[in-house]
């Protein structure tokens, strides 16, 4: 199961990041997730009732997209909830390191992890599949993931993948886009 968002907007914040003390990622790993990313981006998309999405340039990694969608993925499998929003809990960092008083979001988390010159932005999350494969296929079959992947005004991606030791069928991946200013 996937959610997109629609791609939101909001106002440039001046938050000191605390950024989310994610794994250092494989670089093989890191170039698989790019590469299937930048794949589906290299050909056209027919994203539902959204229409046909053109192909568009491929994207750059960014670290701190990699962070924030780790830290939301982690916090995703900690407490078993899946949504855009933190748990609210302690393993949604955000919320704690930024004293919110609320559940974080994910403009709240990308910034906090350092990421603060953007002009829009995206997330998609999945829960579910072990693979990269399957959960790219998941995502391209739905119109609001589909499009979030094709919309070609996104520059930087950040992607993570977090599973359950105990249950090999919990898996949530969190993507995060971003149009760089």
């Amino acid at each position: 199961m996937g959610c997109g968002t629609k791609n939101v907007y909001y106002k440039q914040s001046t938050v000191v990041s605390h950024p989310y003390p994610a794994p250092k990622l494989n670089a093989s790993i890191r170039k698989s997730y790019l590469n299937a990313v930048n794949s589906m981006r290299s050909k056209g998309q027919n994203c539902g009732s959204l229409g046909y999405f053109a192909p568009a340039p491929a994207l750059r990694w960014h670290d701190a997209l990699y962070h924030a969608a780790y830290e939301h993925s982690a916090d995703m499998l900690a407490t078993k909830k899946f949504t855009h929003g933190g748990s609210g809990e302690n393993s949604d960092w955000t919320a704690k390191v930024q004293h919110l008083g609320r559940v974080s979001n994910f403009k709240d988390r990308i910034e906090n992890n350092g990421y603060l010159q953007w002009k829009r932005l995206a997330q998609n999350i999945a829960v579910g599949m072990p693979t990269i494969k399957e959960t790219m296929q998941q995502w391209n079959e739905s119109e609001h993931h589909c499009a979030n992947i094709m919309n070609p005004v996104f520059t930087t991606f950040g992607m993570a993948h977090t599973v359950d030791k105990d249950s090999k069928f919990t898996h949530y991946w969190t993507q995060n886009f971003a149009l760089h200013q």
